[in-house]
This record gives C-alpha cells, sequence and structure tokens, in this order.
C-alpha cells in the first residue's frame, strides 16, 4: 500500500510517504512521528546547507540524494550553452545535405591526375640536387666552350695582325730593291689584304683667282687713278675682282707692303684648316702666357698670365676687335711662325710672311694685296678649309668692328666681311662684298703714307665708293 504524496511548501522537493508496515521502518527510531495509519503534516524543517528537508527512510535513501545548490559561474553557464544542441530546421538540413552531395559530386569529376601520391622528401630532395648538378655542369660547359672559342678567336686575329705585319716589312723591302715598282706593289698589298689605310685630310689645291682674270675694267681703273692722283704723298696698292664675270683692277697690286693687322686673315684660315684636320677643337682651352701679351689693339692685354680662353673666343677676338695678344697665342697654337709661313707658300701666298710677333710697330710682317685676294677667293669657291669653317669665317669677318674704312663706300643693303690693318706707315683694308643686286667682287686696298696721315682714310673710303657704285650700275 502506497502513501499519499503531499506538496510542501517548497516546490523543488518531493515527499513521498510509505505507510507500508515493514518491520524495519517499523522500527527506525522516530521521536517526533507518530504510529498511526493518518500521515499527519511535519513542521517544516530547518534549513541547511546540501540537507534534506525532511528524513527519508532507508529503502528511499539511496534513490533521492540531496541536490547541490546552483552554481551562478560563467563559465557555466558557457558550457551549458555550448553543450546544448542548435534548433536547425528543416530548411537548412535540406540544404546542408544538398551541399555535402554538391561537393561529393565535384571531387569525384576531378581528374585522376590531381590524385598522385606525393613523393618522398628523400627522393624529391635527390631529385632537385642532381637536376642543379646537371645544370651546374651545362652552365660550365657552356661558359667554357665560349672561353674556348673567345681564345682562338683572338689567336686568329693576332696571327693575321702578325701576317699583314710581315707583309708590310717584305713590301718595304722590295721597294727599297726595286722602286720603279713600289708604288705598284703597296697598291696591290693592299688589295690582296683589304686594309685600307684612313685618307687623311690634305689642302685642296690652289684655286685661281676668282673665275680667271678676264679683261681689266678700265672705265673703273681711271675713276681710281683720278682719287689717287689728288694724294700724291699716299703710295696706295689696289687689287678688284669680279667674283662673276673675272673683270679686275690691277694697280700696283703685286707690290709688297707692310701687312699690319691683315696678316691676320691668313692666320684665321690657318686656324680653321686646323679644326677641319682634327688638330685643334673651337672647344679647347688656349691659355695666355706672359711671352703672348701684346700691346696695341685687343683687351686680352689686360688680363693676367694664366688666363683661359676657348680656341673660338680667341680667333674670334683675333678679328673682331683686332685682338694682338689672341694673334701671338694663335701663332704658338699652330706651330709657330716657320710653319705659317710653309704653309702660306703652299696657299701660293708668295708675299705674305711672318717676322715678327705682333704688335709688330716697325712693319716686318709683309703681304700683297693680291695675295690678300688670291686668299679670299680660293676661300670663296670651297679651297683650303671646308664649306662649314667657309662659313664660320666669313661670319666672323662680318662682326669686325672697326668699319671706318672700306663699310663707309658702300650702300644699305650690301654686306661685308672684311679685315683691317693699321699702323703709323700702313693703313688697309681688305674685304668681300655682296650688293643687293647679287654681285659679289672682292678688293683690297693697301697704303703707305707719311705717319698717321688721315688722307689714307679718305683715300680707301674713295676707292671703295667707287667700286661700289660702278659694279652696282654694272649689268654685266
Amino acid at each position: 500500500m502506497f502513501g499519499v504524496a503531499q506538496r510542501f511548501p517548497s516546490p523543488s522537493i518531493l515527499s513521498v510517504v510509505s505507510s507500508a508496515t515493514n518491520s524495519k521502518s517499523q522500527s527506525q527510531p522516530s521521536n517526533n512521528r507518530q504510529q498511526t495509519n493518518r500521515v499527519q503534516p511535519q513542521l517544516p524543517l530547518k534549513k541547511k546547507p546540501n540537507i534534506a528537508k525532511f528524513p527519508l527512510p532507508p529503502s528511499e535513501e539511496s534513490y533521492l540524494r540531496p541536490v547541490p545548490p546552483r552554481k551562478k559561474s560563467v563559465v557555466a553557464q558557457k558550457v551549458q550553452k555550448q553543450e546544448l544542441p542548435k534548433f536547425e530546421s528543416y530548411k537548412a538540413k535540406r540544404y546542408r545535405r544538398d551541399e555535402l552531395d554538391r561537393l561529393r559530386e565535384i571531387a569525384e569529376t576531378q581528374p585522376k591526375a590531381s590524385r598522385r601520391p606525393r613523393k618522398r622528401p628523400e627522393k624529391a630532395k635527390s631529385f632537385i640536387s642532381q637536376s642543379v648538378s646537371q645544370s651546374k655542369s651545362s652552365v660550365a660547359s657552356r661558359q667554357y666552350s665560349q672561353s674556348r672559342s673567345q681564345s682562338l678567336l683572338l689567336y686568329g686575329t693576332r696571327m693575321l695582325i702578325l701576317g699583314l705585319g710581315i707583309a708590310v716589312i717584305g713590301g718595304t723591302v722590295l721597294s727599297i730593291l726595286k722602286p720603279g715598282s713600289s708604288s705598284n706593289n703597296i697598291v696591290s698589298s693592299e688589295v690582296e689584304t683589304g686594309v685600307e689605310e684612313t685618307p687623311k685630310w690634305q689642302s685642296p689645291s690652289i684655286v685661281p683667282l676668282a673665275v680667271q682674270q678676264t679683261r681689266q675694267i678700265t672705265e673703273l681703273k681711271t675713276e681710281m687713278e683720278t682719287v689717287v692722283a689728288e694724294s700724291t704723298q699716299l703710295t696706295p696698292g689696289i687689287f678688284l675682282i669680279d667674283t662673276d664675270t673675272g673683270a679686275y683692277v690691277d694697280m700696283n697690286g703685286g707690290n709688297t707692303i707692310a701687312a699690319a693687322s691683315t696678316i691676320k686673315l691668313p692666320i684665321l684660315v690657318a686656324f680653321f684648316q686646323a679644326v677641319d684636320q682634327g688638330r685643334i677643337k673651337l672647344d679647347d682651352m688656349l691659355t695666355m702666357e706672359k711671352t703672348h701679351v701684346a700691346t696695341g689693339s685687343g683687351d686680352m692685354q689686360f688680363r693676367q698670365p694664366g688666363s683661359k680662353y676657348t680656341a673660338l673666343q680667341t680667333v674670334t677676338k683675333m678679328i673682331v676687335i683686332s685682338d694682338n695678344t689672341a694673334t701671338n697665342m694663335l701663332i704658338s697654337q699652330l706651330g709657330g711662325a716657320e710653319v705659317l709661313n710653309q704653309l702660306f707658300q703652299s696657299w701660293g701666298l708668295k708675299h705674305t710672311v711672318i717676322n715678327n710677333p705682333l704688335p709688330d710697330l716697325t712693319g716686318t710682317n709683309t703681304t700683297t694685296p693680291k695675295d690678300l685676294i688670291n686668299l679670299i677667293s680660293q676661300v670663296n669657291q670651297g679651297g683650303l678649309v671646308s664649306l662649314k669653317s667657309r662659313d664660320r669665317l666669313f661670319r666672323i669677318m662680318e662682326r669686325t668692328r672697326n668699319d671706318s674704312l672700306l663699310p663707309r663706300g658702300i650702300g644699305r643693303g650690301a654686306v661685308i666681311a672684311h679685315k683691317t690693318g693699321n699702323l703709323k706707315s700702313v693703313l688697309a683694308d681688305v674685304g668681300m662684298i655682296d650688293l643687293k643686286n647679287g654681285k659679289r667682287y672682292l678688293l683690297a686696298v693697301l697704303v703707305k703714307r707719311p705717319d698717321d696721315d688721315e688722307a689714307a682714310v679718305d683715300l680707301i673710303r674713295k676707292v671703295s665708293q667707287k667700286a661700289y657704285k660702278y659694279l652696282e650700275s654694272s649689268e654685266q
């Protein structure tokens, strides 16, 4: 017979009372319980930790144990939350199942090549080391073959040079033994070996005066003689030539006279010839030494020795402002007076000579009007210097600052490239004049005079004016 379960004030504990007549349960001491068939309500027990609120019979003590109190800790809550299974809806389960099926199909469709077993690390290392050693050996063999081929090429080149040297020596010996056939042997040896010497720049052949001296311009010569007769104390030398027709005027043009600063004109041509030959560069730096310093015209004389100028600056000062110091620097740079004199002779300038450095106040340096016109004529027709140097040369001459002589006799629109000369005993001007009508003529006037006689200035101006008017109005 089971007892009746009663609810006590504490809802968390369920008390079960058995009324069976068991000897063991009746013999258990209980001072507070009465031996009656009706279950009476008991007084509530005092709350004690981890102890049931009322005693239980021994038979039920093993089934109902005291419940430990709940520990309100964060860690316990987290564990409980993790252990609780999450609710998963039907759609989520279906989606996850479909996704697993799709991944399985993709895995099955992959090629079998991707499922190769991995090689053992020992075999892989041995394979890599073997391939590296093979590549190193191939590179070494390639380098060895290249070095061997280069050495063979170098050896062959040396042998070829040695053979050429022996051939040249043999040809020289044969030319000495048989001088008549030396040129043929040398040419044939050059053709056979295929080696050609680099051609050296040579000065062009001397060009005759302009086109050729065709005829004397008697009308113009008569007018010039009238001008000269007005100044009996002067001894002029005049030479003019028309570059288009070869017509000329010669009045004592071959007489030797002190050159003064007109000697700088052949030095100018020699400078640009050296530039064409590569012996001088326009940007080479030239040093002014104490022996180069010269009084007279120019501003370089006021600079300290050791000053440096480019070659182009030096030659420009020599012509534009007639700098004597610059002239001496160029004479020294070009090899000296003797070398230049030989060069002038090779150009056909028989009376143009440098005897002393500038300023040469006594007039030892000489020339003639014909020599100066001959020089300008050759340069004008492409002789002596290259076309590029010719153009630069005439542009420098066009910048001559002293315009008190030949330029005063020409009209506006005409262009003149000239060089003046001025000593106490000599006054000179030589140049190339281009007229507006396209004509070009060359004119040189050198006048011997008493010391600083100003009549020479008027004479040169009048001669220039007569030549300009005549050639401008001439239709020939």
